[in-house]
């Protein structure tokens, strides 16, 4: 290959998702996919409001100018949010910086275009489930169906562990530790980058799963969530569940029916127990599988407001002073990653 088509925009977009992304940081299916919705709307983007065909495109269109563009174009015409357009922008950030390895003549431009800031994000306070209102969901799921049974499994290793959806539609009876010994059972679980990480088990989660593979005659490389065709239970499939539950729930935990709960709301209620019993903010980066822990200072912030709300509804007059404020075949090829 000579050394212009190397550097083209085509070349350099494929190398970026097969060679940088999949080969070399292995990332998760997720954040592939992530990067690739990205490129996609960017492109549409690039064809609706400059007439730039999938064909046409070079490094050129993604210089500051487009890419503010395209930030605009984003909040404008599509109403994402600033954490939405931060995500995109993170994206094309990667890319870029994968453009100045591979072609260093395109410095100035990426230098520029890199200069870009994220957009700012006001810090909501995270909705987490209390001990009684996880009880109040656990209570509706009947173990006597095979259904059943796993949704109660589902949920006890999710309010117990925090993983990602992804982590957990992905564990395998190959994948416990100890099961024999339920104050010593763990999950080896393999997160982002196929980083891997050993969580613990409660005592009540590990007798749980232990009847569970009995039960059920779970072994060697099996899935420990099926779905009705005995097939890994799928990502849609536990939000779906989780969002039935918690809605059934509500009508006799009145507490849920004002909070907004999804499955990620169990990786916060896990990272805010641990916080609250004292558990240093270094170890709930590794429990979490979180690569630095400014991803976990999240979890702090959110405990600050906690206590800074409930401090102002005991003395409600007093004044705070903690106030927080491509080608076609491009195209083609990011719909098949």
């Amino acid at each position: 290959m000579n050394n212009k088509n190397s550097c083209s925009f085509q070349y350099l977009i494929q190398s970026f998702f097969q060679q940088r992304l999949m080969q070399h940081k292995k990332v998760s299916g997720q954040t592939i996919n992530s990067y690739r919705d990205t490129f996609k709307i960017y492109f549409e983007f690039l064809i609706g409001e400059y007439n730039i065909q999938p064909s046409a495109i070079t490094l050129e269109h993604l210089d500051r100018e487009h890419i503010l563009e395209f930030c605009k174009y984003l909040e404008t015409r599509r109403k994402n949010c600033s954490s939405t357009i931060n995500n995109r922008l993170s994206a094309i950030h990667s890319f870029l910086k994968y453009v100045s390895e591979m072609s260093p003549d395109n410095s100035y431009l990426v230098s520029q275009s890199l200069a870009i800031p994220f957009q700012k994000t006001t810090i909501k306070t995270m909705d987490f489930i209390t001990k009684d209102e996880f009880d109040s969901i656990i209570l509706l799921c009947d173990t006597n169906t095979m259904l059943g049974a796993r949704d109660k499994l589902m949920f006890l290793i999710l309010y117990n562990t925090g993983l990602r959806v992804s982590e957990l539609i992905s564990l395998k009876y190959c994948d416990i530790n100890d099961l024999d010994i339920p104050n010593r059972t763990c999950l080896k679980i393999y997160g982002k980058g196929r980083k891997e990480r050993i969580v613990p088990l409660w005592k009540t989660t590990s007798q749980y799963l232990s009847k569970y593979i009995d039960r059920f005659g779970i072994k060697d490389n099996d899935y420990l969530l099926i779905g009705k065709n005995g097939e890994k239970l799928t990502r849609s499939g536990v939000r779906f569940r989780v969002e039935k539950y918690v809605k059934e729930a509500g009508n006799t935990c009145n507490s849920l029916k004002n909070k907004n709960i999804s499955v990620h709301t169990f990786r916060h209620s896990v990272a805010m127990n641990l916080l609250q019993a004292g558990v240093d903010i270094s170890t709930i980066a590794i429990w979490l599988g979180h690569s630095s822990i400014l991803t976990t200072h999240k979890y702090m912030v959110a405990d600050i407001e906690l206590k800074r709300k409930a401090m102002e509804r005991v003395n409600t007059s007093s004044d705070s002073t903690m106030n927080y404020q491509p080608s076609d075949d491009i195209l083609e090829f990011l719909k098949n990653l």
